[in-house]
């Protein structure tokens, strides 16, 4: 399916949660020394407008960066690294464009790094062919992000990061995922993976993960942001999940960008970060139990 645009989502608050943390997992890897690959099998057209009429529709950014955007000199500091990529997009003040993982990696990479964005639908990768152009040892590839991602592996430099962000429109993706993250992690165990998905109503989010704690997956952090009521009518969207395997940094740092987060929001949340590792499978229902 190519039907699915990020823009009419852009900058809402799944994308600050996604962001602030992708922020600081790019941020902590970049760290050390040594070069850095990572591929981001969803990207997207990269750069979005929130001019355009896509974003204007719902103005689903009002539930989310707006709030951070004009209040950021009073942000905490686990959420500078999110808004200084924000503010590199803006700079005379005005929030008009808002970068999505591919341009958040792409500033936030080294010289010596290299970066794989790949995005299937034709008109988003035309934009994100676009929004990378001139940028040094980058590769757009209008491909399968997945397919992309285990033919990769295991990466050249020994160190990555896969970031995987499907739309979730196929409900196939959500059982998919889990034998991708197992492919991906059985090729080279050390990578660290940063998925999103979103938490609906029908539960696919529970089953996905569910799927991972039967295969006995260790060293798997999980931010959860639950909504305690849809920000506008057309949202369906209950919350917002981020599922990182080999975490750079202990549970703390997950866990002060969620909250500082999830308290900042404008529509009433909860969030809350654990480890699927200490997670078990209830025999009845088959389904993970914390």
């Amino acid at each position: 399916m190519l039907s699915y645009q990020h823009i009419y989502h852009a900058a809402n608050f799944a994308d600050v949660q996604k962001h602030a943390l992708l922020a600081q997992v790019l941020k902590s890897l970049c760290a050390k020394p040594l070069p850095l690959a990572v591929i981001d099998t969803h990207a997207g057209r990269g750069l979005y407008s929130l001019d355009d009429a896509e974003a204007q529709k719902n103005r689903e950014f009002d539930n989310g960066i707006t709030s951070f955007w004009y209040k950021r000199a009073e942000m905490p500091a686990c959420l500078k690294p999110y808004l200084d990529v924000v503010e590199h997009f803006n700079e005379d003040g005005v929030l008009a464009r808002y970068p999505g993982s591919a341009m958040m990696a792409r500033q936030m990479l080294r010289p010596a790094d290299r970066f794989v964005a790949v995005e299937r639908h034709p008109g988003e990768f035309g934009h994100l062919q676009q929004a990378l152009a001139g940028s040094a040892r980058t590769q757009s590839v209008q491909d399968d992000g997945l397919s992309v991602l285990i033919d990769a592996l295991p990466l050249p430099e020994r160190r990555g990061l896969a970031i995987i962000d499907p739309s979730y429109e196929i409900k196939s993706e959500y059982a998919e995922l889990p034998k991708v993250i197992l492919r991906a992690l059985k090729k080279m165990p050390q990578l660290c993976i940063f998925v999103w998905y979103p938490m609906m109503q029908a539960g696919g989010h529970r089953l996905m993960l569910s799927e991972l704690v039967k295969s006995g997956i260790r060293n798997a952090l999980v931010s959860e942001i639950s909504l305690e009521a849809a920000p506008q009518e057309h949202f369906r969207m209950t919350g917002s999940g981020i599922l990182i395997i080999n975490p750079p940094w202990p549970e703390a740092v997950m866990d002060d960008i969620t909250q500082a987060v999830t308290t900042r929001l404008p529509a009433k949340a909860a969030g809350e970060v654990f480890w699927l590792d200490n997670c078990h499978i209830d025999a009845y229902t088959g389904l993970m139990v914390r």
